[in-house]
């Protein structure tokens, strides 16, 4: 089966082995995804997991599987006589020179405690390309500028020196107490529909395409090239989540293209759509990058070292509910954004910027578990911002392990 242009991004799915065998399935509505899970082959692969690709409705759908793994006697097993007279220097072997192991798959039991079978959907993903290194004029330099913590009456620090910037009139006590407690969130691992929603209002943001230092005035940071957008990043998240066991959609509809204004409007409607159409959804996560310039408009890259790896530093915005914005499970989401906020400083310390607690709606007001994560900046690069989506990923994996029945 040929895949659809628009999933090509896909193909490149880390820290995964793409299997080279597929099946033809063409399903039609989200009951399908039950029998196609309960119908998964098993594939053996080096990897810890494997993946399959099959076509989805109007997008393609990605099966993240638990390869088959030894016995947990293997590693433990007394050694044979012919090993005990092997001189300890033949374990330097190369993997040629290594015999292959008797194929006993079917004899093998099965580990203990597997990690979960899960998916991710993609949809509306756009097949266009575009060449973004014809922008190479130096027209400004990026300035390369780490946030840390700040300080301040406002500034409300949570474990694992995470931060919330508090932008209300919500009194500091109060929103301190609110860090502690836990969204009444819950994940489950059990079951084959899918848990996160992943999409994106402003669909064509876009990074600088290298790390020269210097930015082009004709480039506006914008493209419908899903592989260099933040549809890019929002993939390797998905990918970390179905990694962990945890299903995911992810949506890349235009909705800030050909037309800027309205695309929240629109977004809603999408966010919308898919949750009538799958109500197991616990979370929405809106990826974004951000804007960020001096004074005289030079381009500014929100950058931290993770791992000795450049990587794009994140913000979380958690709508606030006032007079004007009605937002009425603001604090089940502002909750949850202090649950992501500290699992992601707790992996990665330096990855965020303080949490922005803000009086706004961003359609954080459809759901619970609704947050917008802004992944950098206009002056980082596609290959820092990518990374930062791994990272993130991980980390939200690990949140929403801890919410699980």
């Amino acid at each position: 089966m040929k895949m659809p242009n628009y999933a090509k991004i896909i193909a490149a799915v880390t820290a995964a082995a793409v299997v080279p065998v597929t099946v033809t399935a063409l399903l039609s509505d989200p009951a399908d995804v039950n029998r196609l899970m309960a119908a998964a082959i098993t594939f053996t692969s080096q990897s810890g997991y494997i993946t399959e690709p099959i076509e989805f409705g109007g997008g393609n759908l990605i099966l993240y599987k638990p390869s088959p793994q030894p016995p947990a006697e293997e590693a433990t097993a007394e050694p044979s006589e012919t090993a005990a007279e092997t001189p300890s220097e033949t374990t330097s072997l190369t993997t040629e020179e290594q015999p292959l192991p008797t194929d006993t798959t079917e004899e093998q039991p099965a580990a203990s405690d597997p990690p979960p079978s899960s998916y991710i959907i993609t949809q509306n993903i756009s097949p266009d390309e575009e060449d973004l290194t014809v922008f190479n004029n130096r027209d400004g330099m990026v300035e390369e500028m780490t946030f840390h913590a700040g300080e301040g009456a406002n500034f409300i620090t949570l474990s694992g020196g995470a931060q919330v910037r508090n932008c209300t009139e919500l009194d500091n006590d109060f929103v301190a107490e609110q860090t502690k407690l836990l969204p009444d969130i819950k994940i489950d691992l059990s079951s084959e529909e899918p848990q996160v929603l992943i999409m994106h209002t402003h669909t064509t943001e876009s990074y600088l395409v290298d790390g020269s230092g210097y930015y082009d005035n004709s480039y506006t940071s914008r493209t419908t090239d899903a592989s260099q957008s933040v549809v890019a990043v929002g993939q390797r998240i998905a990918e970390k989540l179905a990694e962990n066991g945890i299903c995911v959609i992810h949506d890349g509809t235009l909705h800030d293209y050909p037309y800027f204004d309205g695309a929240y409007a629109r977004s809603q409607e999408t966010v919308k759509q898919i949750l009538a159409a799958y109500p197991s959804i616990k979370v929405v996560l809106d990826i974004h990058r951000d804007g960020i310039e001096e004074s005289d408009g030079t381009r500014v890259a929100a950058v931290t070292e993770i791992n000795g790896r450049e990587a794009a530093q994140v913000m979380i915005i958690s709508a606030a509910q006032d007079d004007y914005y009605d937002v009425p499970n603001y604090l089940e989401n502002f909750r949850f954004a202090c649950l992501l906020q500290t699992s992601m400083e707790t992996l990665n310390p330096g990855l965020t910027r303080p949490i922005l607690f803000q009086y706004c709606q961003y359609n954080q007001h459809l759901t619970t578990g609704s947050l917008l994560i802004e992944v950098g900046s206009h002056g980082n690069t596609l290959e820092q911002a990518l990374y930062t989506g791994e990272l993130i990923g991980e980390s939200i994996a690990q949140a929403l392990l801890s919410l699980t029945d």
